[in-house]
């Protein structure tokens, strides 16, 4: 009969095997994830195969409906091109008139730049009473 020892050591072994199988495991599902996930994407972003068009007529349909699906795709590619260069613009306004407003009122390094608008945070903050959306423009 073994001794408790004896048991210890064994259970301990089991543990240990356990546990590297379940690494083993682990990672291969990983792999099968990955695979599976590439397999995807691969289905997703491939070319497409154009069927063989004998008929001169269908074939130049088809190939007026994809140039019309290419160029609706490219304008409104553009159409959010645009609306994205607009939020830039106004971001980076917004961004200059904080900048010269804080400069005028006398703040020109980046560490009186940023306790400022600390401060003008805390102020809102507690104004609004901690909750809601804070201004810190500023006109606010």
């Amino acid at each position: 009969m073994p001794t408790k020892k004896q048991m210890q050591k064994k259970k301990a072994r089991e543990l240990k095997g356990k546990a590297r199988a379940a690494a083993r495991r682990h990672k291969f599902q990983q792999l099968s994830r990955d695979e599976r996930r590439k397999a995807s994407l691969d289905r997703k972003f491939r070319e497409k195969v154009n069927p063989i068009v004998k008929d001169p007529e269908k074939k130049r349909a088809a190939e007026e409906a994809e140039k019309k699906r290419v160029l609706e795709r490219l304008q409104r590619n553009a159409e959010i091109l645009k609306a994205l260069e607009d939020e830039y613009e106004r971001d980076m306004a917004q961004k200059r008139a904080i900048n010269e407003g804080l400069e005028s009122e006398g703040h020109h390094t980046l560490k009186e730049k940023l306790g400022a608008l600390e401060a003008k945070a805390r102020s809102a903050s507690e104004e609004a009473g901690t909750e809601g959306r804070l201004d810190i423009s500023p006109e606010g």
